[in-house]
Formats: C-alpha cells, sequence, structure tokens
C-alpha cells in the first residue's frame, strides 16, 4: 500500500512537472520581441541606407516596427505586420513568414515595404518603395555582441535630441496620408 502511495505520488509530480514545462513552451512560443539591424540601399542611387527593426508579438498581432535612415540620423518610421505565415503538410508553422508594412519619412515621404523571413522576422530581407523609390534591405543580427549602443551593434550615429519633434513630424505625416488612421499605433 505504502509504495502504491508514493508511486502515485511520483506520477502526481511528474504530471504537475509536464505541465508545467509545456505551458513554458506554449508561452514562449506566443511571444518574442527582439531588435534586428537593417542595412541595404535604395536601388537607383545606390545611397545607403540603414536602421533596425523591433518585432514583437502582442495580443495575436505579430509584426513590428522599422527605423532607416542615413548613419547619421532616422529619416522613417513605420509599421508592418503578418501577411502570411507558411504551414508544412500537417498545418504546422515553419517559422516562414510575409509581413507587409508602411513607411512614413520626416521629409513627408511614404511608401510600403514587405518583409519576407525564413525564422519568423529574425533575419530576411526587406524590399519596397518609398514615393516611388525601390530600396531594398537585409536584416541581420548585431555586428558586434559585445556591445549595446546602436552604433557600435548597428552603425547607427542617432541621436535623440529632436524625439518629440520628430514624433509630431511622423503623426502630421501619417494623418495627411491616412486620415481617420491611428496615427500612434501606425508609428508603435
Amino acid at each position: 500500500m505504502l509504495s502504491l502511495l508514493r508511486c502515485s505520488q511520483a506520477v502526481h509530480g511528474l504530471m504537475l512537472a509536464g505541465l508545467v514545462t509545456a505551458i513554458c513552451f506554449a508561452l514562449a512560443g506566443c511571444s518574442y520581441n527582439f531588435v534586428r539591424g537593417v542595412e541595404g540601399s535604395y536601388l537607383a542611387t545606390g545611397t545607403p541606407v540603414l536602421g533596425k527593426v523591433t518585432a514583437h508579438n502582442e495580443s495575436e498581432q505579430m509584426g513590428g516596427t522599422i527605423e532607416i535612415g542615413s548613419a547619421k540620423s532616422q529619416q522613417c518610421r513605420g509599421r508592418y505586420s503578418v501577411s502570411e505565415v507558411k504551414t508544412n503538410f500537417w498545418k504546422l508553422e515553419t517559422g516562414e513568414r510575409i509581413y507587409h508594412g508602411k513607411i512614413y519619412c520626416l521629409d513627408g515621404r511614404t511608401g510600403a515595404f514587405e518583409l519576407i523571413s525564413k525564422d519568423k522576422g529574425k533575419t530576411g530581407s526587406i524590399t519596397g518603395e518609398i514615393n516611388g523609390e525601390a530600396f531594398q534591405l537585409d536584416v541581420y543580427e548585431s555586428k558586434s555582441r559585445g556591445c549595446m549602443t546602436d552604433e557600435c551593434r548597428w552603425g547607427l550615429k542617432w541621436t535623440y535630441e529632436k524625439e518629440r519633434e520628430n514624433m509630431r513630424t511622423y503623426y502630421r505625416v501619417v494623418t495627411e496620408h491616412e486620415p481617420g488612421s491611428m496615427a500612434l499605433r501606425v508609428l508603435y
């Protein structure tokens, strides 16, 4: 009788541990937040473009924000969301996703882009246009893991002295091109 009681306690402990592990894996698979660099150019002129993407999954809205510009200053900002999730024969996600987004620039230009990634947005390729000018970017992990500054990690020398003014400008550009939109939601 005592051995039967010990056995049932052991089974109960294993079931509890298994349940906790399953919940942790489920939660880890549903929520993520990371920053990656982007690097490329405008295709017609060859002008270099640098920036970063911040990917997040909140309230089942998979996507993130993109910020691009020159090495010295941020020029455009936008938001993207998943438009297609690839699955295998058994309807399980493969990690390959296609994202679509819109982008708004401080000088009033607007555009759209597509991010194709095989690993849920951690790396991939972005193609798009801003006012008819095509650009192509690659998403990559930090150039140097041993540092925490944007300059060291992504090559960005951006300053955030005019951040409030820039946000007002982005807000104005979004509302001019998308009346009735929730401009702050588009930008963040």
